[in-house]
């Protein structure tokens, strides 16, 4: 087992959103990460290396949330997919960047077949 080192963590917001996207993206269900563009009212499906246009990230205190706009595939529970995302995303930034009070907020922006 690793041997703890004193100090404090830091992580940035954008380290935070490329943790929660690749963890969305292993969920069931999920085909990919949302753009959406309220001007032209057009929601885009992101390439995996524009995955944090997709995730909104917010810390007040020791809280963080995250907002992830997804795109489910047809046909699939929304209700367990959501609930697939919030623990995966939670588990990965609890064991990854050390954070305990994450709150997961899902947003189904569209459904699409794979």
């Amino acid at each position: 087992m690793a041997k703890a080192v004193p100090g404090t963590l830091k992580v940035s917001n954008d380290c935070i959103a490329d943790l929660a996207g690749y963890a969305a993206l292993e969920c069931y269900g999920v085909v990919g990460m949302a753009d959406i563009d309220e001007t032209a009212g057009v929601i885009r499906l992101l390439p995996i290396y524009r995955l944090r246009r997709g995730i909104d990230v917010m810390s007040e205190g020791t809280t963080v949330t995250v907002d992830l706009h997804v795109i489910v595939e047809q046909g699939v529970n929304m209700t367990q997919v959501s609930a697939n995302l919030k623990s995966a995303v939670t588990f990965i930034l609890a064991r990854i960047a050390e954070l305990d009070a994450v709150t997961v907020r899902v947003h189904i922006e569209g459904m699409r077949v794979r």
